[in-house]
């Protein structure tokens, strides 16, 4: 899942529009995480023996959830971001490498943290990573 954030940037009006944009963005990131994890926890494990039952990553009955392995092992989805320098000069103007581009910039990486950081919080045992994703 990667949020798009020139696009944040060019759907709003001003600085305020794009933190409010962001964070209803960022929530609809946060339900489709929130699918896949609750379709993993009632996920049998006989839908990848050779991973879940035969060692692969368990040893699991093949009746068995997912659910306490994916909450015990503590596993990771990614929250990806593409686009913070088009996003910053949108927003400023100026490069993220100028002190202005470069205070903003931080503090859309910030937001994208701590969102992490929250969804960390309602999910015991996920971990929710930021990644940089590169678009061609």
């Amino acid at each position: 899942m990667t949020i798009n954030l020139p696009d944040v940037a060019l759907s709003a009006k001003d600085e305020d529009d794009f933190w409010k944009i962001l964070d209803e963005r960022l929530e609809l990131c946060y339900l489709v995480h929130k699918k896949r994890i609750d379709r993993l926890d009632t996920t049998k494990a006989k839908c990848a023996p050779l991973l879940w039952c035969y060692g692969g990553y368990s040893r699991l009955d093949p009746d068995d959830t997912l659910h306490d392995i994916i909450r015990e092992k503590h596993f990771t989805i990614s929250q990806g971001y593409a686009g913070l320098y088009e996003c910053v000069k949108v927003m400023t103007g100026e490069s993220h490498t100028s002190p202005k581009g470069k205070i903003f910039g931080m503090w859309v990486m910030q937001a994208l943290n701590d969102k992490c950081d929250a969804w960390k919080k309602k999910e015991p045992g996920i971990d929710f990573s930021l990644y940089g994703t590169p678009r061609n």
